[in-house]
């Protein structure tokens, strides 16, 4: 009996169903994938080694949301729509960090007020997942964003807020801001009048600042001032003049000053004044100038110095 060849039996049965053959395809395996990325089917098999025309028609079995190895079941294709399926390992990871967007860099109230640390958090957000909440869990490691704060409101100070966040892969992000805690203004105290007298004295106010001494504030005796020889209107009169030796627009402007002055002094540690008073500036000619001046009160020590204010 005569043989005949694999390739003459190939060669008849053309006429009638033709021969067929085998997809090669030249897969990837072990390819990475970022978490929630959409895959990229080129990336799957190796084109210039594969038969022309080839593509993916199918994948099965991948879940972008899911960390770590997965085998995923690619069905592939040509142009005459013979398939072939290929079983394919990749692996999910997850690099992307939060995002903590913060409202200031920088916050500053005032000793007393209430504070909110978490209200200077504009958002907190996972590139895929969006939005992560806060938690109350200082041991959290997962899915939520924590806040680690050292600010005392009640307390002048420079303060640090932290912020620390977790994604639900575990992945962390910190961000921080300053928070500055600044002293309360001191309460002014109501003008009081103790009386205006005639002439080049001014009106004599108590100020607000008071600090503890050893001695009193004495009996703010007011200076005795000589009547000019020559009038001179629209000139303050030296003795008018408290020993700030300084004349201000407003009774608030000198209060303001005054309190400043004697703050400044005590954080030098070189102040010796109790207490202040503050009034109106009168020129030569014994008119009001609507001025106002401000005179210290260093003590019982000092009244032979000052005769006002002691």
């Amino acid at each position: 009996m005569k043989k005949i060849s694999v390739l003459a039996v190939c060669a008849m049965m053309i006429l009638v169903v033709g021969c067929s053959k085998d997809l090669k395809v030249a897969v990837k395996d072990n390819l990475e994938v970022e978490y929630g990325d959409k895959l990229d089917h080129s990336l799957l098999f190796d084109k210039d080694n594969s038969d022309e025309g080839i593509t993916v028609k199918e994948v099965k079995n991948f879940d972008a949301k899911k960390t770590g190895e997965q085998e995923i079941i690619v069905v592939f294709s040509d142009s005459d729509e013979k398939t072939k399926e290929e079983t394919i390992k990749i692996s999910v990871k997850d690099t992307k960090k939060p995002v903590i967007k913060l409202k200031k860099e920088k916050v500053e109230i005032t000793a007393g007020d209430k504070f909110n640390a978490a209200s200077n958090i504009e958002s907190v957000k996972d590139p895929v997942d969006g939005d992560i909440k806060k938690s109350e869990d200082k041991k959290l490691t997962k899915n939520g964003y924590i806040i680690t704060s050292d600010v005392n409101a009640k307390k002048a100070g420079s303060y640090v807020v932290k912020v620390t966040a977790y994604d639900v892969n575990g992945n962390k992000a910190e961000s921080s801001y300053k928070v500055t805690v600044k002293k309360k203004p001191q309460e002014q105290a109501p003008t009081q009048n103790n009386g205006q007298s005639s002439g080049n004295s001014y009106t004599s106010n108590q100020g607000s600042y008071n600090k503890p001494s050893a001695g009193n504030a004495g009996s703010n005796k007011k200076p005795t001032q000589s009547k000019p020889q020559t009038c001179k209107a629209g000139v303050p009169h030296p003795n008018a003049i408290g020993n700030s030796g300084k004349i201000f627009n407003s009774e608030q402007e000198a209060i303001n000053w005054a309190n400043a002055y004697i703050e400044d002094c005590d954080n030098k540690g070189n102040c010796n004044i109790v207490s202040f008073g503050y009034g109106q500036v009168f020129d030569y000619c014994e008119n009001d100038m609507n001025k106002w001046t401000v005179d210290f009160n260093y003590g019982n020590e000092f009244c032979d110095n000052y005769g006002w204010g002691c």
